[in-house]
């Protein structure tokens, strides 16, 4: 498999019905650079514009017909009306597949193209994210030479939308520089995803997709994908082990953020291992720190980590302390001691004010006991059980349980969103 640097990939003389998208009508490479040629022409002289399309294949052609032309590349969280208002020129799906096709050469790409992403992390608030394309190029790079043999060949089906650093990565940069195609719908439901899935197949999902496949038969051994990925937060060891037993693949976690792109692996309950090229570098207060074959110099997060065999063990994040009553306490341990009791399947906590607030999705055994003895009175055997292990300070004091913890798209579960649960109480 030729690795294909994203600066050039419309340069070279690949065969021209190479495959590059399916799922609905197939993208050759020869159409692929003739759209992206005749779209490109329309946008010279526009010096930024929204990509904001639902089909991949389309987005592609945006992406690299915006890049060619020489504009800056805004990438919205989504494809809302809300979202879009105020970015100023949009190109959708409509004016993507709207020029007309071209064979006139190309104009390179500049040194200086790059990306825009948005990102909330954990706070909600929305922060722009430049990312260059050569950042991205050295990272889709690093990813076929990780994984390259084993995809090999091949196809590449979503779950995950192409407006997200990880979905565009793994979706769409990845399968471009290594000569992989790419299923242009971004699938929402397991069934309808199980009913496309080709052979031997790249799947990229998510933590929020795998905990949702409860109900499904498993696949025969012939429909097994090739790998599964999934990104965006913690993927809990039950769903890793239920989708093993499901897809008969066990997932691999990826590691990373808008900021820094994906920098580790690991499957199952494992320690993180660095993804080639990166390296840890001392930090006195044992916040994450590496050397980044991406942006060729040091990064540092806010993770807490403690070294491990070349890898490292994420310990939480370290803008997740808090003061209550004069102590400082660690969500991401009271998360972590609440979902290991019987009665819980799965647990966040926030800082509400002065209080500590729980959200928790319930076991069966714990949505029996809620039903018995109502919400107060569990709430209280929750707080006994959870003296044994936290100090007082640590014990929430304020309690919602639902069905699922909120999130976005990919997983992740936001202050704003656990500070909403609680908003009449606190108001």
């Amino acid at each position: 498999m030729k690795d294909r640097p994203l600066f050039h990939l419309l340069d070279e003389s690949r065969a021209p019905q190479a495959l590059i998208a399916f799922g609905g009508a197939e993208l050759t490479y020869d159409a692929f650079r003739r759209q992206v040629s005749g779209l490109s022409q329309s946008l010279r002289g526009c010096p930024c514009a929204a990509l904001a399309c639902k089909d991949s294949a389309a987005f592609a052609i945006g992406l690299f017909a915006l890049l060619h032309a020489g504009a800056e590349v805004i990438l919205p969280p989504n494809c809302q009306p809300a979202t879009l208002a105020g970015l100023g020129n949009i190109l959708d799906d409509e004016a993507v597949w709207a020029a007309v096709p071209d064979d006139a050469a190309l104009p390179p790409i500049g040194p200086d193209a790059s990306v825009i992403f948005f990102t909330s992390g954990s706070t909600g608030e929305p922060k722009r994210i430049r990312r260059s394309l050569e950042m991205l190029e050295r990272e889709a790079l690093t990813l076929a030479q990780q994984w390259g043999d084993l995809l090999k060949a091949a196809p590449v089906i979503s779950m995950v939308s192409h407006q997200h650093l990880f979905g565009l990565t793994f979706k769409i940069l990845l399968p471009l520089a290594a000569g992989l195609a790419f299923d242009a719908r971004t699938y929402e439901v397991w069934e309808s995803l199980i009913a496309a899935l080709p052979e031997g197949a790249f799947l990229v999902s998510s933590p929020a997709h795998l905990s949702r496949l409860g109900g499904i038969t498993p696949l025969p051994a012939d429909k097994s994908p090739a790998a599964i990925f999934s990104a965006g937060a913690p993927l809990p060891l039950q769903a890793s082990q239920e989708a093993e037993a499901i897809l008969r693949r066990r997932p691999t976690e990826i590691f990373g953020s808008t900021e820094t792109g994906a920098i580790a692996s690991r499957q199952h309950d494992q320690d993180w291992s660095l993804l080639p090229g990166h390296r840890l570098l001392d930090h006195p207060e044992g916040k994450l720190r590496l050397y980044s074959p991406y942006d060729l110099q040091a990064v540092e997060t806010a993770d807490l980590i403690e070294p491990r065999n070349g890898g490292f063990r994420f310990l939480g994040r370290a803008d997740r302390i808090a003061k209550i009553a004069g102590k400082r306490v660690g969500l991401a341990e009271v998360e972590r001691t609440l979902a290991a009791l019987a009665w819980v399947e799965a647990a966040a906590v926030v800082l509400t004010e002065d209080r500590l607030g729980a959200v928790a999705v319930l076991s069966a055994s714990g949505q029996a006991r809620l039903a018995e003895i109502g919400a107060f009175r569990f709430s209280r055997h929750l707080r006994r059980e959870l003296a044994s292990n936290l100090d007082s300070a640590a014990i929430p004091k304020l309690w919602r349980f639902v069905p699922e913890l909120p999130s976005h798209p990919l997983g992740k579960t936001r202050t704003t969103d656990l500070l909403a649960l609680f908003a009449e109480e606190t108001a």
